[in-house]
């Protein structure tokens, strides 16, 4: 049916489609994981569960609780309490990915780095 005389490009087509589909399919869902742990964070955030939101951060030791406390520690710290926010998009650079994150009571989107092998999170280099 596919191989009729008459549609000798009908095999050919269908292979390019579903080729390009699956494309589109792994470049859209490419970083899932990556926002996954950053949702994690942020609903951690938003539950005013700082001790939970520490652990998701996966911080290195430089960066101590009192430290995180104060970018993320609700009312005294200096991102403020999280209400709402929305995952713009993400981007693969080098060794983890950056996920831009809209907050509600911001006026700029916070650019936040996972590291891929460790799903640890900062703040982006970029």
């Amino acid at each position: 049916m596919l191989l009729r005389k008459d549609r000798p490009l009908s095999v050919p087509l269908i292979l390019v489609i579903s080729l390009v589909g699956v494309g589109l399919l792994v470049y859209h869902f490419a970083n899932i994981r990556e926002e996954w742990v950053v949702k994690r964070f942020l609903e951690a955030l938003k539950a005013e569960d700082y001790a939970r939101a520490y652990q998701v951060w996966g911080p290195p030791p430089t960066y101590g609780y009192k430290e995180f406390l104060a970018d993320w520690g609700g009312q005294r710290g200096y991102y403020g309490v999280v209400r709402g926010y929305k995952i713009l998009r993400s981007e693969t650079r080098g060794s983890g990915v950056i996920v831009v994150v809209e907050f509600e009571h911001l006026k700029k989107p916070v650019p936040l780095w996972v590291e891929r092998k460790t799903h640890q999170l900062s703040f982006s280099p970029f």
